[in-house]
This record gives C-alpha cells, sequence and structure tokens, in this order.
C-alpha cells in the first residue's frame, strides 16, 4: 500500500498483508507526535510532583551520585536549566520528553528486528498509550526513562547479537555495554541484565560461545563503568543508598498487597497492553533454540518476578518497580499481535482506544481540576476536605509572597520537615536559600548536601490545605520551639487555585543553630 487512509491512521496495524517502510516511519511518526502532543499538554498543566522536585532541589550542587538513585535522571533537569537559563517545569522534564521519543523509536526497532514493521508498530503503540510509560517513562523526572531508553538500546544490539550470532560485528558488543553503562548509571534496576544474559547463554546452546569471544566481556566491562559513579559515592557515605534499598523490602506476607500492586500494574500498563504482555511472554518462552525472542523474555522476566514476589512478602512496595521488566515484554506483546488474526488485532485495538479514554479523561479532569478549582469552587465557599489536589498544585507564587512581606531578605536558611515538602518548596524558592530538614528525619540526599547544617536566621515551613492551617502552624510552632525557645508562628503564605484561596504555607520564624 503506498499510503495511510485518511480514514484509519491506524489501518496498517490491523491490515492483512505487510506494512512497508514508508507506510510504518509515516504511521510510527504520527504515534509520537500524537503522545508527544498529550505529554506536552500535561507537562505545562501539572505541577512537578513530590519525586520532581526532590531530584530538581538536590541536584543543584554536584553530585557524583546520590542517596536515592543513580546520578543520570538528577544531573538532566538541572543541566537543562543551566543550559536556557530558564526555571520551569517544563524545561526540567524537556529531556525526558527527548527520552521518551528516543525510546520509542528504539522500542519499534526491537519489533521490527524480532518480527516485522507491524510489530514494531505494534510496539510503539503499546508503550505510547500505557499510562506510565506515557508519563513517568517519557515526561517525569525521574529514573525511568533514562533507565528505559538505556536497556532499549542496550537490548536492540543483543537482540541484533542474538540473530546474527557468530557474524554479529564486535562494535555490537561495545554499543550495547554502552548503553547498559548508562542504564547502571540511571536505576538500580539494570543490575538484571547482565543477569538475564548470562542464563540465556546458560540456556541456549547456540549462545555458549559468547563466553569464549571478547565481545561479551569487552561490552559488559564497558557497561560496569557506568556502576563507578554510585559505588565512589556510597563507599564514601557508608553504603547509604545499598542500606536503604534493601530496608524497603520487608514486612510480611500480604495477599491484599499483591493483589492491590497487580492491579495497578494493569493500570499502568492497560489492562490490553497487560494482557498482550502475557500472550507475548508465553509465546516467547516456548520458542528458546537461540531466539531474540526469548533473550526478551528473560530480561522482562527478571524485574517483573522478583518484584511481584517482593509485593506478596513486602510491607513496603511501590507497583511501578516492575515496569522496568514489563517494558520488554512489549516487544513480545508487538510480535503476538503481528502473528495474530486481522479480526483479534481489530477488536484489541478497539480495546486500547476505549481504555486509552478511561484514562485519559480521569486524569485529565482531575489536572483541570488541580489548577482551576472548577468542581468545586463554585459550590464550596472552602474546598471540602476530600477535594484535595495538594500533591498537584504549583508552589510558584511562594518567593512573591515571601518578597512582599519583606521575609525572603532577613531570612538564611529554610526548614522544612523531610524531603517531600523540603523538595518542593527548595524548587519552588529555585534552591536560593539553604534547605534543613528538621532533625535531618528522613532527609534523604539533603542530608549530604553542603548546607545541610547551615545556621542563621530562618523560616520553619509545611504545606498544607488552607483548612489545616492552624493545625499545620501549630505543629511546626512545638517542633520549632525544641530548637528555639523564643520561635514565633507567621500569618502563613496563602496560595490560591483558581481564584480560590486553597494551599498554605505555615511559617514559623526561628533562629537555626
Amino acid at each position: 500500500m503506498a499510503g495511510l487512509s485518511r480514514r484509519n491512521l491506524l489501518g496498517p496495524l490491523t491490515r492483512e498483508g505487510v506494512v512497508s517502510d514508508p507506510d510504518a516511519r509515516r504511521l510510527l511518526w504520527q504515534i509520537i507526535i500524537v503522545a508527544l502532543i498529550v505529554k506536552i499538554a500535561f507537562g505545562i498543566f501539572l505541577p512537578m510532583g513530590a519525586d520532581e522536585a526532590y531530584a530538581t532541589a538536590v541536584a543543584r550542587e554536584f553530585s557524583i551520585s546520590f542517596f536515592d538513585h543513580p546520578p543520570i535522571s538528577f544531573w538532566l533537569p538541572v543541566i537543562f536549566a543551566k543550559l536556557t537559563g530558564i526555571e520551569h517545569p517544563m524545561i526540567y522534564r524537556a529531556p525526558f520528553l527527548l527520552i521518551g521519543v528516543g525510546t520509542t523509536l528504539v522500542l519499534f526497532l526491537i519489533g521490527k528486528e524480532v518480527s516485522s514493521n507491524r510489530a514494531g508498530l505494534w510496539t510503539a503503540l503499546l508503550f505510547s498509550t500505557s499510562p506510565f510509560m506515557l508519563l513517568s517513562g517519557s515526561l517525569f523526572v525521574v529514573p525511568d526513562g533514562p533507565l528505559y531508553l538505556a536497556t532499549a538500546t542496550a537490548a536492540l544490539f543483543l537482540v541484533r547479537i542474538a540473530k546474527l550470532n557468530r557474524d554479529a560485528p564486535l562494535q555490537y558488543w561495545l554499543f550495547a555495554g554502552g548503553a547498559l553503562a548508562l542504564a547502571l548509571a540511571s536505576k538500580y534496576h539494570a543490575a538484571w541484565f547482565p543477569v538475564a544474559i548470562l542464563i540465556y547463554v546458560i540456556l541456549t546452546p547456540k549462545a555458549r560461545h559468547w563466553l569464549v569471544r571478547p565481545g561479551l566481556w569487552l561490552g559488559g566491562g564497558i557497561g560496569l563503568i557506568g556502576l563507578l559513579p554510585v559505588l565512589i559515592w556510597n563507599a564514601n557515605h557508608d553504603w547509604a543508598s545499598f542500606a536503604f534499598h534493601s530496608a524497603r523490602a520487608s514486612g510480611g506476607f500480604s495477599v491484599a498487597i499483591f493483589g492491590v500492586t497487580f492491579a495497578l500494574q494493569a493500570i499502568f500498563l492497560l489492562p490490553s497492553g497487560m494482557f498482550a504482555a502475557f500472550m507475548g511472554l508465553g509465546m516467547a518462552l516456548k520458542k528458546r533454540g537461540g531466539s531474540p525472542e526469548f533473550l526478551l523474555a528473560l530480561i522482562a522476566l527478571g524485574p517483573i518476578l522478583i518484584f511481584n514476589y517482593i509485593y506478596l512478602t513486602s510491607g513496603v512496595t511501590f507497583a511501578h518497580w516492575t515496569m522496568p521488566g514489563w517494558i520488554f515484554a512489549l516487544p513480545l506483546a508487538g510480535v503476538w499481535l503481528d502473528k495474530s488474526s486481522v479480526m483479534r488485532r481489530a477488536k484489541f485495538l478497539g480495546w486500547t482506544k476505549i481504555l486509552s479514554l478511561a484514562f485519559l479523561v480521569p486524569i485529565t479532569v482531575l489536572v483541570i481540576q488541580a489548577n482551576t478549582g472548577v468542581l468545586t469552587r463554585y459550590i464550596y465557599k472552602t474546598p471540602p476536605s476530600w477535594d484535595n489536589t495538594l500533591v498537584l498544585s504549583s508552589l510558584r507564587g511562594l518567593k512573591p509572597a515571601l518578597v512582599k512581606r519583606g521575609l525572603w531578605a532577613s531570612t538564611d536558611v529554610i526548614m522544612t520537615n523531610g524531603w517531600i515538602p523540603g523538595g518542593r518548596i527548595d524548587t519552588a524558592l529555585a534552591s536560593e536559600k539553604p534547605m534543613r530538614i528538621y532533625k535531618g528525619i528522613g532527609a534523604h540526599h539533603f542530608a549530604y548536601i553542603s548546607d545541610a547544617k547551615a545556621t542563621g536566621r530562618g523560616l520553619f515551613m509545611d504545606i498544607s490545605l488552607v483548612s489545616k492551617a492552624d493545625m499545620t502552624g501549630q505543629t511546626l510552632l512545638a517542633r520549632a520551639r525544641a530548637i528555639d525557645p523564643a520561635a514565633r508562628l507567621l500569618a502563613p503564605v496563602i496560595l490560591p487555585r483558581g481564584g480560590q484561596d486553597y494551599v498554605a504555607i505555615s511559617m514559623v520564624a526561628l533562629t537555626v543553630r
């Protein structure tokens, strides 16, 4: 077919016959552009989340690695802000938007390499319609995006190596190793990647010669370079990152937590995406014999099985921990769909459209409400307690309010309770004042910044709904007087939502010693 039908742009996904390269490129870029428009819209109207604000705040002081994660996702927003001279959420998120485009392209190439253009297109569509991949993997200032692009790139070259086997050029191994280095410098999940390769070699007779050829060892050596920043930082800080993460997987057997996290994984992928991923994994595990599909299945299954086991046996879990595995089930889902009947592909596409809207509509309403309060402000004089979009509220009006009240110039240090409000307040103030965490409790990387124990005239702050400002202020005052008996409660800074008072920044003036 020479061109795509104007009436059915996604037609090549469901029709019989081969999808030509021009048609595949055209549809691929349409998928990317539509996803990019959606992400930019969310990026403009969605204030930075707690993790995003925290990463941007602590990374303003250079560190070779960080308490929570390896360094790449922390460096990127600060680098872009310095290059542009602009402090804005979209600037911080810009590198992650670009990374999302790159990941979509690489995943398309994996699907194409394993099966066909159609498999690649299905892979790109599944990635772009997955709520988690769309936002956390392609927009938010978190480690997932850099990890996905780096591991997908490494997997692309490994797929080509598995196909060519003894004829694979050495540079493929070197490229895979370079990508693995970037993955290991992005998120700890990348540690499974070399383990999966080793298991593949052991289980695949055709690949065992990799062990005696230079490519595997050279690529592996290059990959391990990505661990150096993490190891150097931790060696100088009592291995704090490893102690923190190892303590998170504990708490005892819980079927309820497993059920909730499994349901969340289905939402993160869309139920249709998870179903196709299961089908693709099942098909790939039957192949073995050195197939690239089997290699991808092994890369995928590690995080999926390990973290679902942790969900079952731990009380402190997050459903997104499995996503670095599920992303490699998407090309396998694309292959399964490519080999499915026209009717099955058409039904699947219909369900994907419906489920995508089922996600986009409520999240869009939530974003509109978080910015305007339009659903409640005409009904309630004061926002009701259930209308809590505090985590999505912008604090950009905080500094102008402090300047107007004469508090900005007279303050030497900001104090707050923990890394979450610390990150949000510090980013809103562009890190222009030292940030100190109350008694260092829950400070995360704030504890390792050079001015972590800054002293002088301080403002002890916390964030709450306007309706809870009095209670929050009294709690702050009690804590502040444990540091400075002369501490005094100030009137809070009130920030509006859609013209209605909504966010309160409670403040106590104190001397920090």
